[in-house]
């Protein structure tokens, strides 16, 4: 009796370990599968595109996603390198004693291509690669008053396009990054017209179409706060003027 109790104790032992056996055995597999597959989309060669040059191919160059310009026949697209960052070279303008502690969000942006679609003409916005956009879009606004949803609003056609650009190493980095300061510039919506209105400051706090048409920029330089008004005909500035500071 005892001995039929130990052949049945063992016989329950081995099924149980077979059973997770089985269990973990049909975990791996599952597993090893799952991570197969997500390689095989993970390593998908990005496409080198041949539109800047780049002569020790150092750069893995595409094309970003296509704004249309509302209102208008033009798109832009960003140029995109897979690099964060542009190694200085020696004909750079440098500025010293500069510092940069603000938020930065990386972009691989560093040239916009202009494209009509009812021409097909084509145009790029600068003639180098040697800047990084930090951030650009059209410049528009709502009809004023408007009380329905914010998708159903009607917009005016767009005047100009606004970009904030790290065109020089202001600190010394040997690098354009974050940590410089920015450009802030404007264009027609073809690209044409650019005109740098902001140099050498830290950050955009606000910028907006006034009731007017008008763009009005709230900006930090240094430890100062500045507030300014462009027109976006001409690109010119109407008025720009220091934040007061409390009790003043």
């Amino acid at each position: 009796m005892k001995s039929e109790k130990f052949f049945k104790w063992v016989w329950n032992v081995n099924g149980l370990i077979l059973l997770l056996g089985l269990i973990i055995g049909t975990a791996a597999i599952g597993y090893n599968f799952v991570a197969y597959l997500l390689k095989s989309d993970n390593h998908v060669q990005q496409q080198t595109l041949n539109l800047a040059e780049d002569e020790k191919q150092q750069e893995k160059w595409k094309l970003g996603y296509p704004h249309k310009v509302e209102g208008s026949d033009f798109y832009f697209i960003p140029l995109e390198s897979e690099k964060l960052d542009i190694e200085v070279k020696a004909d750079v303008t440098v500025y010293n004693n500069f510092s940069g502690g603000y938020k930065y969000r990386p972009t691989r942006s560093k040239n916009i291509l202009f494209l009509n679609d009812k021409t097909n003409h084509a145009k790029w916005l600068f003639k180098t690669t040697d800047q990084l956009i930090i951030e650009f879009g059209a410049l528009s606004h709502y009809k004023e008053f408007d009380t329905r949803p914010y998708k159903e609003q009607k917009v005016y056609a767009p005047k100009a396009v606004s970009y904030e650009v790290i065109k020089n190493d202001t600190n010394n980095d040997k690098l354009l990054d974050g940590k410089d300061k920015r450009t802030f510039a404007l264009s027609k919506i073809d690209g044409s017209n650019y005109s740098e209105v902001i140099s050498g400051y830290n950050r955009i706090v606000e910028s907006n179409l006034n009731a007017e048409g008008n763009l009005f920029v709230v900006f930090i330089n240094n430890d100062e706060v500045y507030s300014m008004l462009i027109d976006l005909d001409t690109f010119e500035v109407i008025s720009k003027s220091m934040l007061p500071k409390v009790g003043e």
